[in-house]
């Protein structure tokens, strides 16, 4: 059985986060460390988050994502000081979520000035905030390619890993965006044996689960339900199912509501059944 999940508000909080996302199957969850599109994070309630930890039990790893605005990579300073204090802000927010939680971030856009000088940028802001890693996973999305997005080359995605050189760092596969960053899904095993060349299978922590509106190497982000894209139900069954990232965390980012996705982790629990 896989531990699946998808994307929620934490609201109402963590602890009735859990119960809900159960209803529909799941065994893991997705929330935003912040408001996604500005800065501002929502006081945590220790006392809720206490007992989400006591009451874990054998639900799965949660993964805390980044919010988008985050871009240590960008050409504007005042961005990647803002993109510093947010990191910075979240690695203390991290320290208090359970010690198995995955932490995710979009490595960010150069914004025109080329992927090595962004690719520095990263290193330069993660290698400074090292000494406030919690010891939990922090986590690198392989990205579309879209624009001047860093990330859709596992390259990039390596050579930030190599430099930093902190065994919290990790990644964070997304179907969609290595698809439409022209990885092919179909032949997992051959991407597996790339993916432990360049980076170590180690080194994968979580993944993203998402058929794809674009087609393959179009490097666009068009997400998609399982099975309702081009990548297909069979492709990302088979590559879910592959023995390197079987037993992570999976997160549903795919339009719809709770009952839509609830459908998405019975189909893809129903093929490892049928393998």
């Amino acid at each position: 059985m896989l531990t699946i999940g998808y994307h929620t508000s934490t609201t109402s909080g963590f602890v009735k986060t859990m119960e809900e996302v159960k209803t529909y199957g799941a065994s893991t969850f997705q929330f935003f460390t912040r408001n996604p599109r500005g800065s501002k994070a929502r006081e945590l309630d220790m006392a809720d988050m206490e007992n989400f930890i006591r009451q874990k039990n054998a639900f799965g790893p949660v993964v805390a994502h980044a919010a988008y605005t985050m871009n240590l990579a960008s050409s504007r300073e005042d961005v990647r000081k803002k993109s510093f204090e947010i990191f910075t802000s979240d690695m203390a927010l991290l320290a208090r979520y359970p010690e198995d939680t995955v932490y995710v971030f979009h490595p960010g856009s150069h914004t025109k000035d080329g992927a090595e000088v962004g690719v520095e940028r990263i290193i330069r802001a993660m290698d400074q905030a090292k000494a406030l890693f919690p010891h939990r996973a922090i986590c690198l999305e392989t990205m579309s390619g879209k624009g001047t997005e860093i990330g859709y080359r596992l390259e990039e995605i390596a050579e930030i890993i190599d430099e930093v050189a902190s065994e919290d760092v990790g990644v964070v596969l997304d179907t969609c965006h290595l698809f439409s960053a022209g990885y092919d899904l179909s032949d997992p095993e051959a991407f597996f044996n790339t993916f432990d060349e360049l980076i170590g299978l180690e080194k994968i922590k979580a993944v993203h689960v998402n058929d794809s509106l674009a087609p393959f190497g179009a490097k666009k982000d068009r997400h998609a339900p399982v099975g309702a894209g081009e990548i297909g139900l069979d492709v990302i069954g088979r590559f879910l199912y592959a023995d390197p990232i079987k037993n992570l965390p999976m997160i549903l980012e795919t339009p719809g509501d709770p009952e839509d996705h609830e459908k998405e982790i019975q189909r893809l629990q129903a093929f490892g059944q049928s393998m």
